[in-house]
């Protein structure tokens, strides 16, 4: 090795552009004796004073592509005729130490649970519709389709309308949502003696009876958080519609699927006026907030989901271990919102279930606890609708929707659409809990 140490030059300016200059001028001194061309012709005299050269002094056939232009017209100093590069400035993002970060979640802190799915909806197949000269979609709610499938519930009707509202407004779509069933009764936009909802609907709808939903997301005290939805199903609700028969541009359907996008105001403003409720609801919500000594807005909605077999009177016994779930959460949820509550002032809990047996046990834990014993029905899965029954149980879904808040106690994965629904339309505070 040697020993020696190396001395490094500086970077000198002034150096590097005379040796350019020399290098030119040797360049120059090449092609004059190459070329013969005329001597009298000095290359570089002067810097201060260069002249370009004739263009007709050098003849080349071969002509560059890309001529790149420095302007150093203004520079002063000689030495600085070199062209500089200026560097680009590429912002970086920074951590600011006054960026905060609330990573706690309070179970008395009402949330509003979201659809999610974890990549984009292929949606290029949506032209295939519009191939087939279909311009229309009309939404058909009613008691039966084809092939003797029967709907499902209120909640999931009404997420189906959120779907093919932003489905059609999304790809350009005309849509009509039409009630072919016993419930159109009570709502004012609605009847049943609407002509197009006889003999072209009764049974000839066909239904896409498929669901996007794949699971629920829960917290560590089984509070759903979150929806996942199967993308594929989109791309075979399009195969379905593509399937139908067209009749004048129109095609005649129904699903059952999560709308795919985050709900908008616009979209629950939409919902909201196509099922305004009928005088007589509206009269029997009234009432019944009335009877109680219960004013609008100023109660929370507890919800008790226990089962399709309790809402049909299937079943009307309780596990034990299920009931004590059931009074050890309702506890909880008073006295959270007791500690929300300013200090004497009374809570007020509506309480809103699938069945009044659960009702009748909870009143001897809970006198407190307002609620109000009818019956009430299923108004899918094919069961037998009677009009009072059906009346009750609209009358429970606008009680809901006067509401400040609602807390929902499920036995399915999935939550509860009845409710659920009910509290994205009218933008209410929800929480929601599995308990199987």
């Amino acid at each position: 090795m040697n020993n020696k140490t190396t001395t490094l030059k500086k970077f000198s300016r002034k150096t590097t552009a005379q040796n350019d200059i020399n290098r030119l001028q040797n360049i120059h001194q090449k092609i004059k004796n190459k070329l013969h061309i005329d001597t009298t012709y000095q290359p570089f005299p002067d810097l201060n004073n260069f002249q370009p050269p004739d263009s007709n002094l050098y003849e080349f056939k071969n002509h560059t592509s890309i001529n790149i232009n420095f302007d150093i017209s203004s520079r002063e100093n000689i030495y600085d005729n070199i062209p500089k590069i200026i560097l680009k400035e590429v912002p970086i993002p920074s951590y600011s130490e006054t960026d905060n970060f609330d990573l706690n979640f309070s179970v008395s802190k009402p949330i509003h649970m979201d659809m999610f799915i974890g990549d984009v909806v292929n949606d290029g197949d949506v032209n295939r519709i519009k191939k087939k000269h279909i311009y229309k979609i009309i939404h058909v709610y009613q008691t039966k389709y084809a092939y003797n499938l029967h709907p499902t519930g209120f909640g999931d009707f009404i997420r189906s309308c959120f779907f093919i509202i932003q489905f059609c407004t999304k790809y350009n779509f005309q849509y009509e949502i039409v009630i072919n069933h016993p419930i159109a009764q009570f709502f004012k936009r609605f009847s049943l003696h609407d002509p197009i909802s006889s003999t072209i609907l009764n049974n000839k709808v066909i239904m896409f009876s498929d669901s996007n939903w794949s699971k629920s997301i829960f917290d560590n005290k089984n509070y759903i958080e979150q929806f996942l939805l199967i993308k594929s199903k989109f791309n075979l609700f399009i195969d379905y519609l593509c399937s139908l028969p067209v009749i004048n541009g129109h095609v005649f359907s129904y699903n059952i699927l999560y709308p795919y996008d985050e709900i908008s105001i616009d979209e629950c403003e939409k919902i909201r006026y196509l099922f305004e409720p009928s005088r007589e609801i509206s009269q029997n919500v009234d009432e019944r907030l009335s009877s109680i000594g219960f004013i609008k807005n100023q109660y929370i909605v507890l919800h008790i989901r226990s089962g399709d077999s309790y809402l049909k009177n299937e079943n009307k016994i309780f596990d034990s271990l299920y009931f004590e779930i059931i009074k050890n959460e309702i506890i909880e949820i008073m006295f959270n919102e007791k500690l929300r509550l300013v200090e004497n002032k009374n809570i007020n809990i509506l309480l809103i279930a699938d069945n009044n047996e659960i009702k009748l046990l909870l009143n001897h834990e809970f006198p407190s606890i307002q609620f109000l014993v009818y019956n009430i029905t299923h108004i899918g899965e094919g069961v037998e609708l009677e009009t009072e029954k059906v009346r009750n149980t609209m009358t429970d879904f606008f009680l809901m929707s006067n509401s400040s808040s609602i807390y929902s106690l499920t036995s399915y994965p999935h939550g509860s659409g009845f409710s659920y629904w009910c509290a994205k339309m009218y933008s209410i505070p929800y929480k929601c809990k599995y308990i199987p």
